[in-house]
Formats: structure tokens, sequence, C-alpha cells
């Protein structure tokens, strides 16, 4: 995976947290565990900068719609 490529994954993942919190989509409907498993992959560290964010925000917006 290339630099441009990481980038590009990492911005969506925050543009679905974005969303989420925007209550515009459901974490479930989101799809984002799965941009995270593959973020996780291919770089830990930027896996690791996010997961933060992610927890809070997953404790906080897990709502059902």
């Amino acid at each position: 995976m290339t630099e441009r490529d990481l980038r590009k994954l990492e911005a969506s993942i925050r543009l679905k947290m974005e969303d989420i919190k925007s209550q515009k989509v459901s974490l479930k409907d989101s799809g984002i565990g799965g941009l995270m498993n593959m973020l996780k992959k291919a770089d830990e560290a930027a896996y690791e900068k996010l997961m933060p964010a992610y927890k809070e925000m997953v404790a906080k917006f897990n709502i059902f719609k």
C-alpha cells in the first residue's frame, strides 16, 4: 500500500467518524470497523494514532438507528 493510499484510507476513516458523530449514518452501517482493520494491517502507527478517537466515538455514538 502506497503512502497516498494510506492517506486516503485515514481520511475516509476520519470522514466516516464525522458522519457517525453527526448521526448521518449508524456505527454498524458505516463499515468503519473494516477500514480500521485494514489500516492496522497496513500502518500500525497510524492505527494507534486514530484508535483513541475511535474508541471515544464508539463509546458516545453507539446508537441504534
